[in-house]
């Protein structure tokens, strides 16, 4: 959801915002952040370990499960 004002969203998309939302403010999920960037790497793909040693930035959006 790159920074869409909500009536540019898919009913799909608004719908999964609800649902992120929601399992955020019952402390379910993490806030999502950058895997790359944060840390994780030995998680990346080929193709994004490729990425980044060509001086690409390949960004890997995650979000952790607390339950």
């Amino acid at each position: 959801m790159n920074h869409m004002g909500i009536e540019d969203l898919s009913p799909e998309e608004q719908e999964f915002g609800v649902w992120l939302t929601n399992g955020i403010e019952r402390g379910w999920i993490s806030d999502p952040y950058c895997h790359t960037h944060d840390g994780g790497y030995q998680y990346m793909s080929e193709e994004e370990v490729e990425e980044w040693e060509a001086g690409g930035d390949p960004c890997e959006h995650v979000v952790r499960i607390f339950i």
